[in-house]
């Protein structure tokens, strides 16, 4: 997987899939990524519908990805790493976990760009951002959603 750093679009060579802002829904549902990884889409009635998609392996990490369309066009892409010792259930969970899953994530996104984060926060959640022209990759930790994850917002 590559991430370019030009444009944004999101490259996985080994699934013969590039993801680009704007792409159209009907190219995505023609590839063999999403016929083969598709696990469902949730329309939250606002014009949005994100498509959800199992695990990947990318470079040694399982990677999820979660894309969302405004319409039939895509708007953003959310991702996550997963490992098997991550937390199940509620029982399981810990912010010290979560807390490891998005630190994975920002080596993730630091190892997939090549470079380092342009701003890391502290406050009010942690979070890490990588800023370009097109716009920006990011990961967060959500305390409010007791979840890590990252993505890539266009401009």
């Amino acid at each position: 997987m590559e991430i370019n750093v030009d444009n944004g679009s999101v490259v996985l060579k080994e699934h013969h899939l590039q993801i680009q802002k704007g792409m159209l829904l009907s190219d995505l549902q023609q590839t063999e990524f999403y016929k083969n990884y598709n696990n469902g889409m949730r329309d939250v009635k606002t014009g949005y519908f994100w498509y959800y998609f199992d695990e990947v392996d990318v470079k040694g990490y399982q990677l999820s990805f979660d894309l969302c369309f405004l319409g039939d066009k895509l708007d953003r892409i959310f991702m996550n790493t997963h490992k098997e010792s991550d937390a199940k259930t509620w029982d399981d969970w810990s912010e010290e976990k979560e807390m490891k899953v998005f630190e994975r994530n920002n080596q993730f996104l630091s190892m997939i760009l090549g470079i380092k984060p342009t701003k890391k926060k502290k406050t009010p959640y942690p979070s890490c951002t990588f800023n370009f022209p097109w716009g920006n990759a990011w990961s967060v930790y959500d305390p409010r959603s007791a979840s890590s994850f990252m993505g890539i917002n266009y401009d």
